[in-house]
Formats: C-alpha cells, structure tokens, sequence
C-alpha cells in the first residue's frame, strides 16, 4: 500500500486524483489527512481525528487550538505514529505527500521516521526556494520533486505533475521490491559501514575491494557533513552493520568549529554505544573546510588547498589539533566494542602527502600525540610507514580491521 500525506483541507482534491493515478497502476493506496486548521475537503481513510488520538491527545481539545504551530507537532507525533504502525505490520510499500512549505515540512518529517530502503517521495510547489531543500530532505533518502506550479487545483498542468508524480512512486515501489534492502544477516555477507571523502577515495577503493574479496558487503557513506550523520543515525536506529571503518572522521572537528563538513554532536558515537568494532584513520581530522561567512582573517596565514571551485581546506591550528583530538578520544574512551586507529606518516589524504606544500608533519604530530595521551589504554594506535593513499596502509587498515572483527 503506497499511503498519501496531505492537508486534506487544502489538497484533498489533488491528494484524490493521485490515489486515483496510483490505484490505475495496479498499486492500493490510501490517504492520510495531517490537516491543520479547517474541514477536510473529502473523505481520508485516515482521518485527523484518527491521527490525533495516534499522538496520545485528545481530539476534542486539539480541534480548539486555533494556532496552526501549536497544532503541527501533534499531527507530525500522531502520523509518524500511524506510519510505523503501518510499517511494523507489513503493510507500508511506499509513501508520498502533496504540498507546499507547511505541507512538505509536514510530510518529510513523518517520512523521516521510516528506515532507508522504503520509498519516500514528495512533491513540493517550494522543492527549489533556497535552504529549504536540504531542511526536507535532511539524512533520510527523500526524493524530492518540484512541481514548479502551485498545488492547488486540477488543471491540466497540476494533472500532468501527479500523473508523473504517480509514475515515479509506483516505479520505486516496483523497484524496491525486485531488489529489497534485507537487514537479516542469515545466509548474506556482513554489512560494513565506511565512510568516504575525495581526498582518501583511493584508500576507500582499495579497502572495499579487499573487504569484498573476504565475503564482506562494504556500504560508503560520504564524509560530507549529512552521509557521515547519516551513518551514525542508521548505526543507532537500526543496528544492521557489524563494524565501521571510519577513514575520514574529520566532522568532528568540523563540528566543534562549526564548519561546512560539521556532521553533528554524536558525530563517531554510534558505533560505540551498540558495541560494535570500530577501524578509526585520520582523513580530513588535519584541515577543516571554514564557511565563507564565517571566514576569520587569521585562516589566510595558513597553509590551504583549493580542493574545488566551492571547497578551500584549512589547516588547523595546534590548539584546534589538540582539541579535536581530545574530542575524538573522549568519543572513542566510551565505545563499547573494540576500537583500533590506524594513522600513517607521509599524509593523510591525497592533497596533504609528504612532499606536497598542504603537507605539515609537524602539526600532525601534535593531534597523534595528544590522542595518544588521551585515549584508553586498550584502543591500539597503529603507525603505518607511508601515506594514507598508499595500497601499504589500506592493507594495514584492512589487517586492523580482521584482528577487531
């Protein structure tokens, strides 16, 4: 069943067309109304009411609040609710909702509490308005559609967009069940999580063709700010990978100095607090990648390397070195699981190896020594000769990664 979110007192009408374009291609659908304010134009088969009571309140004193902030978070509680329920039972093939900014924001937060691999499409009159996109879409695998004209009416423009929006959500249904995510181990290859950042994406290859020779599934998960979050957040809700080899750790320090990779608080937590091995290496824990807006003059006295036309890296300081590894260290110390870092000498990403100008051996120095001092005597440090691209030290992680497994 492919269910419809929609604020029934707005979009019924459109919400019923795309059921109608849904159910034409052979898929049951069913609508649930996450209204605020005003009657639903049509019958919903999950009505407001019914969400309501989802969220432990009480219909009857939640249709006396006439202020559509306070009424939000109830109905999101209530039908995240009633979509787990669904879910749990079986019953949950897929999920799309219809709307604007209230309506997306809505929608997308109720997707957000699915897991990956069940699909989630929303079509938005507001997909393209600047920031908003990466607010709806966040770590969940969202697919977002801009319907460029306003969602209100069935005109022949507003029908050709449900139409194709109909197509799309049936097809990843379809698609999802030829080839469904399975997280039960029994009988399939060990789930690894790695994450990935361009400057170690040759230590990644190596690693994850070396892991697949041995029977392991290797899942990347990009060092960018919202893959590296997203992993943590996989980690923790649904428990599926059997360790982490976490080759570019650098959002921690990027989330200290409240930089343009920062992957959030809990950022090489997850892991730890289930209990399950972790491979740490330092890829991008040496540099940081400043906001413009945020852009200190000292940052220009630095050694840097124009990775991109959008992306500058920054070396860090010696007090921002020793407090990022303080920082790690102290994540780490509380792991449940066994824990192994892997750091080499000649560099630790392609654009700061031995020999190049970005390379500072020195400073490295001042981060391996501190974690070293910091961390719990039973995590070992290997030191491996050579740069952290070279074939040398992805074998030593893959060895790092087989002695804690």
């Amino acid at each position: 069943m492919i269910l419809i979110l929609v604020m029934a007192e707005e979009k019924w009408e459109e919400a019923d067309f795309l059921r109608k374009e849904i159910e034409s291609r052979g898929h049951k659908a069913r609508i649930l109304d996450m209204g605020l304010l005003g009657e639903a134009q049509g019958a919903c088969d999950i009505p407001r009411e019914e969400v309501i009571q989802a969220s432990g309140q009480k219909p009857e004193e939640i249709m006396l609040i006439t202020d559509r902030g306070k009424r939000m978070p109830v109905m999101v509680d209530g039908a995240r609710q009633k979509v787990q329920g669904l879910f749990s039972q079986g019953e949950l093939s897929g999920i799309i909702s219809v709307g604007g900014t209230t309506g997306t924001r809505m929608g997308t937060g109720i997707m957000k509490s699915l897991p990956f691999g069940i699909p989630k499409f929303a079509v938005s009159s507001t997909a393209a308005l600047p920031g908003l996109a990466s607010r709806y879409i966040g770590t969940a695998d969202i697919t977002l559609m801009h319907s460029v004209v306003e969602i209100a009416g069935l005109n022949d423009l507003m029908r050709n967009v449900l139409a194709r929006a109909a197509g799309a959500i049936c097809g990843m249904v379809e698609g999802s069940a030829r080839v469904p995510v399975s997280f039960d181990s029994e009988g399939k290859s060990p789930l690894i999580a790695m994450t990935h950042f361009g400057p170690c994406e040759e230590c990644a290859v190596n690693v994850r063709r070396q892991l697949e020779q041995k029977g392991y599934q290797v899942i990347g998960f990009s060092a960018a700010g919202i893959g590296d979050r997203a992993m943590e957040e996989i980690i923790r809700a649904q428990n599926i990978f059997s360790a982490v080899i976490d080759l570019a750790p650098g959002g921690v320090g990027e989330e200290l100095l409240g930089f343009a990779r920062a992957a959030g608080p809990s950022r090489l937590e997850g892991a730890g607090k289930i209990g399950i091995p972790q491979i740490i290496a330092p890829c991008g824990v040496n540099f940081g990648s400043p906001l413009k807006r945020k852009y200190k003059p000292e940052y220009q006295s630095r050694k840097q390397y124009a990775y991109d036309a959008v992306r500058t890296f920054v070396r860090l300081s010696d007090e921002e070195l020793i407090m990022v590894a303080t920082t790690m260290a102290e994540k780490l110390n509380k792991a449940k699981g066994p824990v192994e870092v892997v750091i080499p000498t000649g560099g630790w990403s392609s654009v700061d190896k031995k020999g190049a100008d970005f390379y500072d051996g020195e400073a490295d120095a001042v981060f391996v020594t501190e974690l070293k001092k910091q961390l719990s005597q039973d995590i070992e440090v290997r030191i491996v000769d050579g740069d952290l691209e070279s074939p040398e030290f992805a074998s030593a992680v893959v060895e790092a990664f087989i002695n804690v497994i």
